[in-house]
Formats: structure tokens, sequence, C-alpha cells
């Protein structure tokens, strides 16, 4: 009697009362429920239910943004005199009419210092902070901050070099520990490095980091906050995709997992598709899911495609890929980590004007950030309307990046240094 009304009720759901309630699923529960009925195994060919969860997508609030705000951080260049500075700057207002300097902190009393900023968003508050010798964790709202001591690593003999990368920042909620993951690699110095002690972890300009990966030791290692110290790993991952020695655009950190883009794996050397590195900090666990790709269908055939470059955000709580090789942007969000079939394309953007240059960051409510050519002022696109908007008081730099931001009055661990 039971299954009989379970059949009749299920029967009698208008498809389009059905879609309506589907089109407010996150990807991964439409993914599941496919089986339950040959209809929603197509819902993505279906043209009116993409326009309602493209529309749901971007408008229903995530609790991955509840209570956050906006950081800004560029990076300026002066080749002439061979000097790099940086700005942060908290972002608040309409269209980010108004802005806040925040200062670094001033380890080693500089008269102007700065730091790189790993990953696209906080995590509990707290934010890592690189250079080129040092790390630093710090929270912005409580002024902490912690020194990352080195690793046993970086006591090397006088003829090697050492490269490190860093490659992802997070919690590990099992331990309620703050980690990182960074891989290691030790390269000779040249001649011309022997008197110079500034250039130790300076990779040479003809050393390529797979033929470092090749031909000398590599691992892995991983500092944890509550041990204070660093821990080499048995593991063979593979290595973020970086261009011009810097990685850090593509790296995410979600959930207690880090997330790298990769265009090597294994030992197939020929190997030329992208992978989406997965890191469980807890369990040390590792998840690829290779990446989409552009069709022939995306492929203007008027238009010459070289090279197809790609970047990874976080969109409204989903790791999204985007895919371009001129002004049109690819949007696709994952579904099931390993499982490729589960990208899914919601959003094709543009094409856009010449002047737009890539991808810098992904806010609330669908707001994509692009960086402008001629270091110019950023812009924001707008998922919603398909509007562009300028960044009103907001300068234009040679890199910016757009930083997800929570408040928290969280202690990091340990003294401040």
């Amino acid at each position: 009697m039971a299954k009989f009304v379970s059949d009749k009720v299920r029967n009698h759901i208008p498809d389009d009362l059905a879609f309506s309630i589907l089109s407010k699923l996150p990807l991964k529960s439409l993914k599941r429920f496919g089986c339950v009925n040959k209809t929603w195994l197509v819902l993505f060919e279906n043209p009116n239910f993409m326009i309602d969860f493209r529309s749901n997508f971007v408008s229903i609030p995530h609790s991955y943004y509840k209570d956050t705000s906006f950081l800004l951080h560029q990076t300026f260049y002066n080749h002439e005199h061979n000097y790099v500075s940086f700005s942060l700057h908290s972002l608040f207002g309409e269209r980010f009419k108004n802005k806040v300097k925040l200062d670094f902190p001033n380890l080693f009393r500089q008269e102007d210092p700065g730091f790189y900023v790993l990953v696209s968003g906080s995590v509990n508050g707290i934010l890592c902070l690189y250079d080129r010798d040092t790390i630093v964790l710090w929270n912005p709202t409580t002024k902490e901050f912690k020194v990352i001591p080195p690793s046993p690593a970086e006591s090397l003999p006088l003829y090697e070099a050492i490269i490190k990368y860093i490659h992802g920042f997070g919690y590990d909620p099992f331990s309620d520990d703050y980690k990182i993951i960074r891989n290691v690699g030790f390269v000779p110095i040249t001649d011309d490095d022997d008197d110079d002690d500034d250039d130790d972890d300076v990779l040479p300009f003809d050393v390529q980091w797979e033929d470092v990966c090749e031909n000398y030791d590599t691992f892995w290692e991983v500092y944890s906050v509550v041990c204070n110290s660093w821990r080499k790993v048995d593991l063979v991952l593979p290595t973020c995709y970086w261009e011009g020695g810097n990685c850090n655009d593509n790296l995410l950190y979600l959930d207690g997992m880090c997330h790298w883009l990769s265009n090597s794996y294994g030992d197939n050397k020929n190997n030329n598709e992208e992978y989406l590195v997965s890191f469980n900090l807890t369990n040390e666990v590792c998840f690829t899911t290779l990446m989409p790709a552009l069709t022939p269908l995306d492929i203007d055939p008027n238009e010459t495609c070289n090279w197809v470059q790609r970047a990874l955000v976080l969109l409204n709580g989903s790791i999204a890929s985007i895919l371009w090789y001129t002004t049109t942007f690819h949007i696709s969000i994952l579904g099931k980590l390993g499982v490729k079939e589960s990208w899914t394309k919601i959003f094709v953007v543009g094409p856009l004007s010449d002047d737009i240059r890539y991808p810098i960051g992904a806010g609330k409510n669908g707001d994509i950030f692009f960086a402008k050519k001629d270091g110019r002022e950023p812009i924001c696109f707008d998922l919603c309307t398909q509007m562009i908007e300028e960044l009103d008081g907001v300068k234009g730099a040679h890199n910016s990046k757009i930083i997800i931001y929570k408040e928290s009055l969280v202690s990091i661990g340990g003294k401040n240094h």
C-alpha cells in the first residue's frame, strides 16, 4: 500500500514544479538525483532549467559568504630600481567606493614591509603571508601574527640551493590545527652564485621546475601550528602549475582541503591534461580530478587559439574553473571531487572588451573581478545583471588579487614575534 501511495504522489508532481525545486539545489545533489528520473538525468541540456539554475546559483546567498568582506592585495614593480612594493586594503561600500589600508606585520622594522597572500580567502580569519624567505600567519582583526620557523630541510650543504613552493594553507578540523603544505627541491648553485648568499633560494632562469623534479631530490613537507614544526611526508603529488615562478593564483582552500591546479601527474611526460589536485589536511589523502577542456564548439573559427588559459576560483562556495583564450570566459563548477564528468559549464561570459586581461577573484552572488591591461583599474562583472562596473577608488597595479575575508577573534596559537 505504501509503495502505491508513493508512486501515485510522485506521478502527480508536474515537471515545472519539480524543475523549480531542483534548480535551487547544489550541483552535487543534482548529479546524485539524476538516477531517479530519466528527465532529471538530462536537466543540464534543458535551456529553461539552466536559466533558472544559473539565476538561483548566483542569487541564493551561500553560507560561505556570511559576514565576509573583501581585501584587495596589489603588487607594484619598479623595474628601473629593481623594487617591489605591496599594498593591502579592506574594501567596502557600494562598488567598493571606500577602502582602508591594512598594515602588514613589520617583522624586522623594514621601511616598507609587504608580503604575498596565499590562497583566495582567509581561514577562520587568518591569512597566510609569505615572501622569499618568510612565512607568517596573521589575523588582521586581532593583529596577532606568528612567524613560521624554518624546517630541517633548510639546513643545506653549501654546494646546494633550495627552492620551496607553498601549495596550500588551511584548517584541519579533526585535530583543531592549522597546516601548510609545500614542495621542496634542491638545485645546484652556479659559479656566479657561490659568493651571493642572497640568491640561495632563487631558481636559476635556465632551470625549469620540471627539470628540478626530474634530476634532483624533491619531497613534500607539512607544517603544524600545534606542533610548531615541519615534518616530511611520504607522498608523491602533482606539483602546482606555475607561470613565472608563481602558482599562488591557482590555489584554493575549502572545507578542510587544499586545492591547486597541475598540468603534470605521475611519470607520464606526454600528458598535457590539467588536473585539480585536492589534498585532505586531516588524513593526508590526495584526489585528482581531470579539468574540463574547451570543445570545438567553444572556439571561434575566426579566432586563433594558440594558448588556452585557466584560473581557479571559489564561486558561491563551489570550486570553479574559468577557461579563456580571447576575452570570452567559460565558467564551469565542480560537482564531485575525482569525477571529471561532474564539471558543469554554467556561464559563458563575453566577449568582453579587449583591455580585459584575466580574472583576479570572485565575490558574493556571482561577481567576477578582472584585471585590465596596462595596470589600469580592475573591473567587476555581475553574473546576475551581466553588467560591467568599474571599482571606484581602486587604482591599477601590476598584479591585483581579491581575497574573501571573515573577521574572527580566533587565536593562531603560539606567541607573537
